[in-house]
């Protein structure tokens, strides 16, 4: 299992000239923010004494690692889900498509209702124009042209092939997180009702019809998210008319797509 986890993780760490004495140091200290967390007794947060058992650190090594923050966590997601969200709209909406059916050049701010303001107002689920703007441009997926105008250069938020993107490196992390809480979450067995976690995998499909089963899932898992994304957004809409709810951190789905490498062998 961590052979099979950790072969992708070190390809890229390789590729963004990680060594490997950087991540043992991360490793350490969440090997022990993890402990101090989640493995108390009785719901009392554990002495360094148990934290040292379980982890097979010292004392004076958890003692070390416990003064430590290396993690600042950030509202990133937000930014990349609602331009993701602005994105998809400006491809699939058909009053921002021309008469070949691409997205068209949208004026910021005008008389009409076919505008980006307009855009950001329908999709971001709240975000205003300046800041999906912003976002949009740093990622390179847009353009402002000396009218005013915005053009769409890519449909999606992150670039792709980039290993010195950070927004990409970012994104890896959240990704790969949310993916392992969902799998230990359904392999604890002090949790009960397991999350939806699902596979498909085929072999020995032609090298020649590859093309078109990646344009098909990716054509239908959009599909999905866009229903999903919708359906969750109304949700939240509709739960601000009641007062003084609990609310979650962050609740979602996330779909990929996988194909195996020529030089990809099993283990």
């Amino acid at each position: 299992m961590l052979i099979q986890i950790f072969r992708p993780l070190v390809r890229m760490l390789l590729r963004l000239n990680v060594p490997f004495h950087v991540v043992s140091d991360i490793l350490k200290w969440v090997y022990v923010d993890v402990a101090n967390k989640y493995f108390g007794i009785n719901n009392k947060k554990p002495t360094k004494s148990r934290i040292a058992v379980i982890t097979g650190l010292s004392r004076i090594q958890v003692d070390q690692q416990l003064k430590l923050n290396l993690f600042n966590a950030d509202n990133s997601h937000r930014k990349w889900h609602r331009a993701g969200r602005v994105l998809t709209g400006w491809v699939e909406d058909k009053d921002y498509q021309n008469h070949h059916g691409k997205p068209k050049i949208i004026a910021i701010e005008d008389d009409s209702n076919i505008n980006f303001t307009k855009l950001v107002e329908k999709y971001s689920g709240g975000a205003t124009y300046k800041s999906v703007l912003d976002e949009l441009l740093q990622a390179e997926a847009v353009v402002v042209n000396s009218d005013n105008q915005v053009e769409l250069i890519k449909p999606f938020y992150l670039s792709e092939n980039d290993p010195d993107d950070i927004q990409n490196v970012d994104f890896l992390g959240l990704s790969t997180q949310y993916l392992l809480e969902t799998i230990d979450h359904n392999i604890d067995p002090d949790r009960d009702h397991p999350r939806f976690q699902r596979i498909v995998l085929h072999d020995k499909l032609p090298k020649s019809l590859a093309n078109l089963a990646e344009s098909y899932a990716r054509k239908k898992s959009q599909e999905l998210a866009n229903d999903v994304d919708e359906y969750i957004e109304h949700l939240i809409q509709h739960s601000e008319l009641e007062d003084d709810q609990e609310l979650i951190p962050y609740i979602g789905v996330g779909i990929y797509f996988y194909k195996a490498d020529n030089d990809e062998n099993p283990l």
